[in-house]
């Protein structure tokens, strides 16, 4: 019987893309980005900060921008342009919201199972994040791990597996929501949980050993499941 449902943080539990967009348009706010464009300068990104234990890690975000950026005909992501966009990017970061969908579900979702988030990155800004998503209502601190506190990240099955201890779980008795396969699916059930694909950038399923217990790909489908766990156990 599931007893925790958690959560990834970004791009799970808010729209992730939004400040990014933000942030990238004021940091070239001399050319015309694509909505194209964008996405595909986003889809690098995501990539970096899911690996990156700090969230500024340059040369990370270099490796996996740059040749994105170079197609498209964009200066490098390194010095001022680095600066100015970590400075509107993080604050982006300070008006994003949770998805409403997901939010109208937590309160329901609490009465039945501990909640809990695990999240790749830096603590001070995923801390941060969590604080202006006004998870505390929902989520207990010592029920959120952050990579950069215990020096592990997804999917690295070693943190799923550090956060049973923390809640005194078995791995069947957790389930894991995120956006990401890579990272999210494939760590949690390397960790032996439950893992749910909310897959609302559209992507691929890649030729793995690793299949979703549950896929979604909207916000509305995503609250549909946690409504339905929240009247039966799952």
């Amino acid at each position: 019987m599931i007893k925790a449902v958690v959560f990834d943080l970004d791009d799970t539990l808010y729209d992730q893309l939004k400040p990014f967009k933000k942030a990238v348009e004021a940091t070239h706010k001399d050319l015309h980005l694509t909505e194209v464009m964008v996405q595909r300068l986003y889809r690098a990104f995501k990539v970096a900060t899911d690996q990156a234990i700090q969230a500024t890690d340059t040369s990370t975000m270099a490796r996996q921008v740059d040749p994105v950026l170079e197609e498209l005909g964009l200066p490098p992501f390194t010095g001022e342009h680095s600066e100015t966009f970590w400075e509107h990017y993080r604050q982006e970061l300070t008006h994003i919201d949770l998805f409403a969908d997901i939010r109208r579900c937590l309160s329901s979702l609490k009465e039945h199972y501990q909640l809990g988030v695990i999240t790749n990155g830096e603590t001070d800004l995923q801390s941060k994040k969590a604080l202006q998503l006004d998870l505390h209502h929902w989520i207990d601190r010592d029920n959120m791990l952050i990579s950069d506190e215990v020096r592990l990240q997804k999917p690295d099955a070693r943190i799923f597996t550090y956060f049973n201890r923390m809640l005194d779980l078995q791995a069947n008795e957790a389930v894991y929501i995120g956006d990401n396969y890579n990272t999210d699916m494939i760590g949690a059930k390397q960790a032996g949980w439950q893992a749910f694909w909310f897959n609302h950038r559209h992507a691929e399923l890649p030729g793995a050993n690793f299949i979703p217990d549950q896929t979604v790909e909207t916000t509305e489908e995503l609250a549909d499941l946690l409504e339905a766990m929240s009247v039966a156990s799952y």
